[in-house]
């Protein structure tokens, strides 16, 4: 029910775009007319209400305090990074995962530690969009949706059937579901400050941020696939043909 829900949306959207994407010049993002004004939207949003969050966030905590919230944020995505990587049949990741799970739960007490790290297992992040994109499946044409930010049809797809994938979301206890919404706005908030500097650059640096963060989300959700290290480089120089704003 979910994954259907999540494809008539993701029909509206490209309904949407294919009418407002008249005259793109650029192949590789048929939707460009609507993902502007997406991105517009979305920017005008984060400026208004998450970067003020941010760095008031920042302003008012220090960094083992920031540190702790995303190593509880990040505990928690474990449960659903250990599904993935079995559907992925990457055993060896998916007994790392559940390690540092277990350690971290009850040594990094309930997350906000992670001596999983000093022991020597590393932490992968593995979500329902990757594991498509490992099955065979093409991300076909990028997508900025309203709210969520940078997307492609088999992402949009992935962040629905995560939804219904993730035992977290399946768990019964006192304060569960305020654990689960804390958990989502916790690591959205721990999210945008870590990157505030980066969108910071972006925004001071480049002639037309929209076209500069559509290819390094396409080049690193890419990299994130084939389980490669994702570019530490989001600022490049971008061909005058990509630009049309």
């Amino acid at each position: 029910m979910k994954t259907q829900s999540a494809a008539l949306l993701l029909g509206s959207a490209l309904a949407l775009g294919a009418c407002a994407s008249t005259g793109a010049r650029n192949p590789d993002d048929p939707y460009e007319g609507f993902n502007r004004k997406m991105y517009g939207f979305n920017n005008a949003l984060d400026k208004a209400v998450l970067e003020p969050v941010a760095k008031g966030y920042r302003a008012v905590t220090n960094e083992p305090v920031r540190k702790g919230v995303t190593n509880f944020t990040n505990n928690l995505g474990e449960p659903l990074t250990f599904t993935n990587e079995l559907l992925q049949f990457n055993v060896p990741h998916a007994a790392g995962t559940f390690g540092r799970f277990v350690i971290n739960s009850t040594i990094g007490i309930a997350g906000l530690f992670d001596p999983a790290t000093s022991f020597g297992i590393k932490r992968t992040d593995e979500d329902f969009g990757q594991t498509l994109g490992r099955w065979g499946v093409k991300p076909g044409p990028y997508l900025v949706l309203p709210f969520l930010g940078s997307s492609d049809p088999r992402d949009f797809v992935g962040w629905g059937a995560d939804f219904g994938l993730n035992p977290v979301n399946y768990v019964q206890f006192d304060g569960a579901d305020t654990l689960r919404v804390s958990n989502f706005v916790l690591g959205g908030l721990s999210a945008r400050e870590s990157a505030i500097e980066t969108i910071d650059d972006v925004r001071q640096t480049q002639l037309d941020p929209y076209t500069t963060l559509r290819r390094f989300y396409v080049r690193n959700r890419a990299a994130q696939v084939r389980n490669s290290a994702p570019s530490s480089k989001p600022v490049e120089e971008v061909p005058d043909y990509e630009m049309n704003f």
